[in-house]
Order: C-alpha cells, then sequence, then structure tokens
C-alpha cells in the first residue's frame, strides 16, 4: 500500500567522478518526483580531480558537501554516506541513499516502501537483494528511517563489501529489511556470459522496468550519455529526454521484460542452500 500523506524525505546523493549522471538526476527528480517532498544533499569528493558540479545543478541542490579528501576507491563510498548523513534534517523521517548514476523516472517506488517501512518499528531499510547466497542489501537504491542512521555510527563504515557489511549491521542491531522487488534480480548468476541488458563484467542488470530505472555507467555503453538518455526514455515509456530519438519503445521494453524474467529461471545457489552472512575481515 502507498504511503498516502506528503512528506519531507532527505535524498543523499554521492559522486565522485559521474558529473554528467547526477545533473540529468537532479533534472528528473525535480521534474518526475512529486509525491513528496525532497530535500537534495549531494555530496562529493571528486573535486581534486577535477570533477566539479557545474554551475546549473547548484539550484537544484539544498545542501552541497564538498569533500576535499578522497579515502579512495574502497572508503569512497563510505566517506561520502557518512559525511553526507550529518546533514539530513530533523524534520525528514526517511532517507534515500541514492548513486549519482542511478535514475528513476517518477516516485512510486518511494512511496510504496515508505508505506511498508511505516507499518514497523523493526523494519528500518528497503533495497533489493544484492547476492544470491549471503545475505547484501543494495546500496546505490535504499529507503532507510533517518533515525537509525542517526543512531547507528557504524552503519556505513564499511570498506568491502558494503551491501554485506549493511546486513550484518541490522542483523547485529536486531533490524529489519524489506527488499525493493521491483529492483531484482540485480544480477545473473556467475556462469552466464555475455547476457542482454547488464553490464557485462559485472553481469549486473542496468535496466529495472517495474521501477523505472536505469543504473549503469556511461563507459560500458557504446554511445555513451545517449545510448543512456534512450534507455531512459523506454523504462519511462515516455519521451522525457526529447534530444534523443528512441523508436519502438514497446518493443524493446518487451526484449528488457524478456530477459529479465528468464533470468529467473537460471539454477542459484540459493534453490539449494540457506543464505548466510559473509564474515567480513577487518
Amino acid at each position: 500500500m502507498a504511503y498516502e500523506a506528503i512528506m519531507k524525505i532527505a535524498v543523499l546523493i554521492r559522486v565522485y567522478n559521474r558529473i554528467e549522471d547526477l545533473k540529468y538526476n537532479l533534472q528528473i527528480i525535480r521534474d518526475t518526483w512529486k509525491e513528496n517532498r525532497y530535500y537534495i544533499i549531494v555530496v562529493s569528493n571528486g573535486e581534486n580531480k577535477g570533477y566539479n558540479i557545474p554551475d546549473e545543478s547548484l539550484p537544484l541542490i539544498d545542501k552541497l558537501i564538498i569533500l576535499k579528501d578522497n579515502a579512495g576507491h574502497r572508503k569512497g563510498n563510505s566517506q561520502l554516506l557518512i559525511e553526507g548523513s550529518k546533514y539530513i534534517p530533523s524534520d525528514c523521517e526517511y532517507t534515500l541513499i541514492l548513486e549519482a548514476d542511478t535514475w528513476m523516472y517518477g516516485d512510486r517506488i518511494i512511496s510504496k516502501y515508505i508505506g511498508i517501512l511505516s507499518q514497523s518499528k523493526e523494519l528500518v531499510w528497503a533495497s533489493a537483494d544484492w547476492y544470491d547466497k549471503v545475505f547484501a542489501l543494495a546500496t546505490d537504491f535504499a529507503i532507510v528511517k533517518s533515525d537509525y542512521i542517526k543512531k547507528n555510527d557504524r552503519l556505513f563504515d564499511f570498506e568491502l563489501f558494503p551491501e554485506c557489511h549493511i546486513a550484518n549491521t541490522l542483523r547485529d542491531t536486531n533490524a529489519k529489511f524489506v527488499w525493493i522487488t521491483e529492483n531484482m534480480p540485480v544480477h545473473v548468476p556467475s556462469y552466464i556470459f555475455g547476457y542482454p541488458y547488464t553490464i557485462k563484467n559485472e553481469r549486473r542488470f542496468y535496466t529495472f522496468l517495474d521501477s523505472k530505472i536505469v543504473t549503469h555507467h556511461i563507459e560500458f555503453l557504446k554511445k555513451g550519455i545517449e545510448q543512456k538518455k534512450k534507455h531512459f526514455n523506454v523504462v519511462a515509456n515516455t519521451d522525457y529526454f526529447k534530444d534523443v530519438k528512441t523508436n519502438c519503445k514497446l518493443w524493446i521494453r518487451f526484449k528488457m521484460k524478456f530477459w529479465h524474467n528468464l533470468s529467473n529461471c537460471f539454477i542459484k545457489k540459493s534453490w539449494f542452500f540457506s543464505k548466510k552472512y559473509r564474515v567480513i575481515e577487518k
């Protein structure tokens, strides 16, 4: 059941070098997220490498945090989340943590899962199931109770396997989560190669029709940002980006849905073994 009340939600967007992705993401949020009010926090750690937030994006940001020191690839994601979470307003009961390159048309999914989280004190997190054989919660798009973030300093204190760290932290604090099924499955099994609509090396889907999301790195696309815009028009089922021509949307949507659904038929370890929590060595 969707959450019907208009409420203020914090959106914590982290970015390093995906400045162009961020620009379009902010525009999409402004133009299509209409069911709630949003307080946009952008935290960046790429300025020293020349990745500057463009002036045209500044009016769409409520709070911009620029970190001068970059903690590096493994710790950088954690650094952005920890610093950004310090600026979540007290009147935002929920926070959406979002990668700059994860675009979503409309905010129906946000309202739906806030409604689910609001039904239980123990439920604090909603995101996709990241791995098949171990408990892992996606961090590219996740809805979290803000109070839980503020009370748990170690929630974002990770280096390796961030998705597993999040799941382990919830377990250790007796908190519960719900999967955002519209963003699943995330991956195809490791024995599958060259699967359509997945990032080649990661075997991860980059389009999700049910949530109207595209999430992929433009360097993996032959035509870069232009191709990503076309995919977005397809999942949105509208010509949001009018500067690109998107033909045969219905046919492409059918193919996306077919290949995504077919992946559910592949043999997975979770069919035979229960999920476990990954032991993460410091």
